[in-house]
């Protein structure tokens, strides 16, 4: 009878293959196209399917358009008057709190939307996306910028005054027109798109939850910033919020029109825009 070869093996022998059998090969050291992928199945696996996003899409879309009406109105009178009634009532009533902490937290939120922190937040963030094969997105998050020509654009026509030492205190001096608010509306269309893609497109989750609780937050803490701060009157904040959802009205709009197209419920769609479709989810599976 033939004897096996592996019975012949010494205790140490065995102890010294195990530990080959346990050396973790170079192929499997860090490897970030690795990370990469694993982070692209990740959001495959919590994202919804084009389709429900886009209906999820258009509930957003509704709730905003019905806050735009008031927008050519404000404009109208702020280019003829420098006061709103209640914009030095206001002011006088938030700037009267003087906590450091206060002061602190609302100088962060604002100093954020200046573009030295602003344009690599977007393009960072984009970039994100783009990563993870949401890239319809990814465009979608820098054409959130084109709210700053608006902003730029309604300035100069409006040109109305800042705020002077003379009614407000002034913790910076800039030297352009106050209506509307320009950081209201970027932080209206970056910081609301963010929050409808990822309403729309992930589950409910931990880590996306936060991530709009914290997007939330600076939308709504921007605009009594600006004020406190003595940048703007708060009838500026106001049109700020108006014009930045009005924008970003248009911009879902276009989003979720491309976005239908891109994931038709019959059909299907060029070869040359598959690239723009996002990930399949276990959902559609």
């Amino acid at each position: 009878m033939k004897r096996d070869s592996r019975a012949s093996d010494t205790p140490a022998q065995e102890d010294y293959k195990n530990e080959e059998h346990l050396t973790v090969p170079a192929s499997m050291s860090l490897n970030l196209p690795d990370i990469a992928n694993e982070a692209q199945k990740m959001a495959a696996q919590t994202s919804v399917s084009g389709r429900r996003a886009v209906s999820r899409g258009t509930m957003f879309l509704a709730f905003y358009l019905w806050l735009l009406s008031g927008a050519i109105i404000l404009s109208w009178i702020a280019r003829r008057t420098d006061f709103f009634p209640g914009d030095r009532a206001i002011t006088h009533q938030l700037q009267k709190h003087r906590q450091p902490w206060l002061r602190g937290l609302l100088f962060g939120i604002s100093e954020i939307g200046f573009w030295q922190w602003s344009t690599p937040q977007t393009i960072g963030i984009a970039a994100i996306f783009w990563s993870l094969r949401f890239r319809l997105e990814a465009i979608f998050i820098l054409l959130t910028t084109s709210s700053n020509l608006l902003n730029a654009i309604l300035k100069r026509v409006i040109k109305r005054p800042r705020p002077t030492e003379e009614y407000a205190k002034v913790v910076r001096v800039i030297n352009e027109p106050s209506f509307p608010s320009g950081h209201v509306m970027h932080y209206t269309n970056f910081y609301g798109l963010l929050i409808y893609l990822l309403a729309t497109n992930w589950r409910s989750g931990k880590l996306r939850n936060t991530l709009i609780g914290i997007c939330t937050a600076l939308i709504l803490c921007i605009g009594p910033s600006r004020i406190y701060l003595g940048a703007h009157w708060p009838s500026d904040v106001m049109a700020g919020y108006l014009y930045g959802g009005l924008w970003f009205g248009g911009i879902m709009a276009l989003y979720l029109r491309i976005k239908a197209w891109l994931h038709p419920q019959i059909g299907r769609v060029p070869e040359i825009v598959k690239p723009l479709q996002q990930p399949e989810s276990a959902e559609s599976a």
